[in-house]
């Protein structure tokens, strides 16, 4: 099994490809309906993929609320690009995270209906490069189950 293998995930709500040889977390409750992150023993920061799902009022306030999110939650936050993805957004952001040093993250956001989904992948800073891909790969097998939204 190579390290961009990915296996097919299914939730009541959506499905995604997730990497094979990386293990799901039990998530803490909603919004989050998905952690999945890397093999490790814990020493370093461990490369991961978080989805969220949510309801919303309006989806473009909502994609200003989860970007507001981020500038106020994460320290040393820096959004180093922003652009349309398909029906969403894509994000590329920098932050500091005090126990692990720092962090690269992609975020794709998109409405459906009354409900708010995120796909957000996160590694080591000076592991990113060799993780875009695979989580390009994640987030664009991203796709919402007939009838969840």
């Amino acid at each position: 099994m190579t390290s961009n293998e990915l296996r097919p995930y299914e939730e009541r709500e959506f499905r995604i490809a997730l990497p094979a040889h990386w293990e799901q977390v039990e998530s803490p409750g909603p919004p989050v309906a998905l952690i999945a992150v890397e093999p490790g023993d814990g020493a370093a920061f461990r490369a991961n993929v978080v989805v969220t799902a949510e309801d919303v009022a309006d989806g473009h306030q909502w994609q200003r609320i989860v970007g507001q999110a981020l500038t106020d939650h994460l320290q040393d936050y820096l959004l180093l690009d922003e652009q349309p993805a398909g029906s969403g957004t894509r994000r590329l952001f920098h932050h500091v995270l005090p126990e692990a040093g720092a962090i690269t993250a992609e975020q794709w956001a998109w409405t459906s209906g009354r409900r708010g989904f995120t796909v957000t992948a996160s590694a080591a800073t000076f592991d990113y490069d060799a993780k875009a891909e695979l989580f390009a790969s994640v987030a664009g097998r991203f796709r919402l189950r007939e009838g969840a939204a």
